[in-house]
């Protein structure tokens, strides 16, 4: 319908169209709600399975008020930042030129003028350490042979540390003995066999 369909109308079929179309807009109104209620439920809000959600996830709410107290730390607390030592394990200077790039003159007599630290983890690599048993005849003809520690037993053999370190990522951090024994390959050069 234009609107010169409009204007050969009379009042009452006009009337009539207003209330035919007052009724269908109520009635999309009511459609698009319904469909706007099954659009924003999840498996948050209703028995929906958490697989029907999709790739959509609901935004975070905080539950800060607004006007409370600001993000990140507050005046007064003390920070957990890394503390310097008074005694490094190592110290790394580095040097000037001998000589100023700009007039040529002599540098002399430099001084520290900044200090960084950095705290890291040594290299780690396994030791192999080999224990010798001697022996040696007497005069009289007796052998006298030294006897192994107890705890060496066998020709080769991982030591206690090695050990103690798979039992605390098995046992303790409860990693797989595979993932265990690539993190002792890659970080300490502990030998494994069969491992990938």
């Amino acid at each position: 319908m234009d609107q010169s369909d409009l204007s050969a109308m009379d009042h009452a079929a006009k009337d009539d169209l207003i209330r035919f179309l007052l009724a269908e807009n109520a009635e999309l109104k009511s459609r698009i709600t319904a469909l706007e209620v099954r659009l924003a439920k999840d498996s948050h809000n209703s028995s929906k399975p958490p697989s029907s959600d999709g790739l959509r996830k609901p935004a975070p709410k905080s539950l800060r008020q607004a006007g409370q107290r600001p993000k990140g730390g507050q005046k007064g607390h003390k920070g957990s930042a890394l503390e310097r030592v008074a005694e490094p394990d190592h110290v790394v200077n580095h040097p000037l030129p001998a000589t100023c790039d700009a007039c040529g003159s002599t540098l002399d007599e430099a001084h520290v003028s900044e200090a960084r630290q950095v705290f890291d983890i040594p290299p780690q690599q396994v030791e192999v350490t080999e224990h010798r048993v001697v022996e040696v005849r007497c005069t009289c003809g007796k052998v006298h042979r030294s006897e192994f520690p107890k705890a060496i037993a066998a020709t080769t053999q991982y030591g206690p540390r090695v050990q103690a370190t798979v039992v605390y990522l098995t046992q303790h951090h409860m990693l797989p003995i595979l993932r265990t024994a690539r993190i002792m390959r890659d970080t300490c050069g502990v030998a494994c066999r069969r491992v990938p």
